[in-house]
């Protein structure tokens, strides 16, 4: 007898975990499988960005990898030795810090949170052998590893998180994984290291450290320590290049990409202290307690597209790079989060296009990938270029861009993903634009000050503690887009209560999460909720009015709309502007409109129309 379920996820690392947990979450079914015997006991990937961890925050997930992760406060270059340049921590973001976990550790946290949150668990052990799909669904067989025994999954679609060798991939003939192998040989290592002839490693503990020299460039970040210690050893990863760069003109089509499972022997703790110690000198370290080595060789290859009819790819499956930043699993990540919604929305039968929402998955995140590919290609390229001349200028001109305030910053943000945005005009269903002046379209929604609950209806709610919420706060664990209207204004002024109310109103019957956020000197706080409210709606309404204490803070609601600059205007009238703005249930901002009447009001609410049924 087959397996029914609404999605077979092929995959169950870090990307294939956190989508089945969304989509768990969500109420739907999901058979994940992996041939492993469970998580991995190796760290592999280690650096979470900032983008990363706003995304797991809204998923409630956030909290969970701070508490296991390390984290660290920039970035520091050596050249010969000596410190060259240094990047400090920045960005406008909460996570605004380089945060390591061991991978095996990470995905152990999204486990436990899908066994204890949801009903579904993963089948280790198990492999994917085959699919076939049509019209009506997808017929999977899987295998058992070890008894061989097989079953069908009938699913309605099927998810490839299988990683560059992906199955799902591999299982149709019309998805090409285009792109070069790299011949360069690489180690990679996390082991115990502690300073030699009386040098102390702790001023290296507190950032990632880039040692180049030459041609070489070999990277040292410091790993929650696996034991305690008496001395100044602490577990580091340790990674770096052995050739230059040079790309394999032979077995191009051969995917190569990751740890080296040849028949060569890992490297062993003699050879590492060798080459750790030829890379920093003259600096010097003893190399202990290998927890795991391992060469390896990457590739740059992307699917051509990332969809097939009821099959999907993310994370490896769908493109593979460079090392280089820490993107790959974070970026894999964030197609998870993009395609979790929008598949969720279709299973529900919410939204009035399902496969202009489904192919929106590949346009939105394709053009991401591409210029992931791009950028991590010229950053290996020209840092592991093999030529001694071209070596030593590029160090010297590092040196000297790492000096510069806007240099340092810009590289920071940029490794921690905080310019990730959408563009608009690559994606079917970002179909509207912002007004000018107003928060553009595809931007992630940045956090808040907060925001005063403005009802506290409930008698079992009741308390003498004022509630206080920050935007992205009032999101966590949303599945809806959600639709905020902001009628801050100045107390000289009068607010927009007919907008209000009929915005309230309008978008009563619509699947959506709504907002209002307004004036805390025009809202009487725990005040009896007006009459258009009805009892129904109490509890909801509950969650969805807020004041604005101070609209004048750069990081207030009003302020990062927008608003407040129309507002404060010397042009503004007793009647002010408010701004509708949509926001996906990814966080990101779909779209912002200023209204002034019932008529722009009715214009706005009528993209509500193109979502859902």
């Amino acid at each position: 007898m087959s397996i029914k379920v609404d999605i077979l996820v092929s995959g169950a690392g870090p990307v294939g975990l956190f989508f089945a947990y969304q989509m768990a979450q969500r109420g739907h079914s999901v058979y994940i499988v992996d041939p492993k015997t469970g998580t991995t006991d190796q760290s592999r990937a280690i650096l979470i960005t900032s983008r990363t961890l706003e995304v797991l925050e809204s998923k409630g997930l956030a909290a969970d990898i701070l508490r296991e992760a390390f984290v660290f406060c920039g970035m520091r270059m050596f050249k010969g030795g000596v410190i060259a340049g240094q990047v400090d921590a920045c960005g406008d973001t909460p996570f605004a810090h380089n945060s390591v976990l061991m991978q095996g550790k990470t995905e152990e946290i999204f486990v436990e949170r899908l066994t204890e949150d949801t009903d579904c668990k993963v089948h280790w052990e198990t492999e994917l052998v085959s699919y076939t799909q049509d019209d009506h669904g997808v017929r999977s067989v899987i295998r058992d590893i070890n008894t061989k025994q097989e079953q069908v999954v009938e699913s309605v679609y099927i998810v490839g998180a299988d990683g560059s060798h992906s199955r799902v991939r591999k299982g149709n003939p019309q998805w090409t994984y285009d792109g070069v192998a790299i011949q360069t040989k690489f180690v990679l290592a996390d082991l115990t290291l502690h300073g030699a002839d009386g040098q102390d490693i702790k001023y290296l503990m507190d950032r990632m450290n880039v040692f180049m020299t030459g041609t070489d460039v070999l990277g040292m970040v410091r790993l929650n320590p696996v034991h305690a210690s008496e001395d100044d050893s602490h577990v580091f990863r340790i990674f770096g290049n052995l050739e230059a760069y040079c790309v394999n003109n032979v077995d191009q089509d051969k995917v190569s990409h990751g740890i080296d499972k040849s028949s060569e022997a890992p490297p062993t703790l003699e050879f590492i202290e060798k080459w750790l110690n030829k890379a920093t000198a003259p600096l010097k370290f003893v190399a202990s307690d290998i927890i795991w080595a391992s060469y390896f060789r990457i590739n740059e290859r992307i699917a051509n597209g990332f969809r097939r009819e009821r099959a999907f790819l993310i994370g490896d499956a769908a493109h593979c790079h460079s090392p280089a930043g820490g993107q790959g699993m974070n970026l894999g990540l964030q197609d998870a989060h993009n395609l979790a919604w929008k598949m969720s929305d279709v299973l529900r039968g919410l939204s009035s296009d399902p496969e202009k929402l489904l192919d929106s998955y590949n346009q939105e995140r394709e053009p991401l990938a591409k210029a992931t590919i791009e950028s991590t290609s010229n950053t290996t390229r020209v840092g592991l270029q093999g030529n001694a001349l071209f070596a030593s200028i590029r160090n010297t001109m590092l040196a000297v861009a790492f000096k510069l305030p806007q240099v340092k910053e810009m590289a920071f943000k940029t490794t921690m993903q905080l310019y990730v945005t959408i563009d608009p005009k690559a994606s079917d269903i970002m179909n509207q634009t912002s007004d000018k002046g107003l928060i553009e379209s595809g931007n992630f929604l940045p956090e808040t000050s907060t925001l005063r609950k403005s009802f506290v209806i409930s008698a079992k709610k009741r308390s003498r503690r004022i509630e206080r919420h920050t935007l992205r706060e009032l999101l966590i664990d949303n599945e809806k887009y959600t639709v905020i209207f902001v009628a801050t204004c100045l107390p000289s002024t009068k607010p927009n209560s007919n907008l209000v109310e009929k915005f309230w109103k309008d978008t009563r019957s619509k699947p959506v999460r709504r907002l209002v956020i307004q004036s805390a000197h025009h809202s009487n706080f725990m005040a009896k909720l007006p009459e258009y409210i009805s009892d129904e709606e109490a509890s909801i309404a509950e969650e969805s009015f807020y004041s604005e204490e101070r609209s004048d803070l750069p990081n207030s609601v009003c302020n990062r709309v927008g608003l407040y600059p129309l507002i404060t205007s010397y042009f503004a009238g007793q009647q002010p502007p408010s701004v509708v703005l949509f926001v996906r249930p990814d966080l990101y901002v779909s779209h912002a409109k200023l209204v002034t009447n019932e008529a722009e009001l009715n214009t706005t609410l009528e993209f509500l129309s193109t979502l859902y049924k």
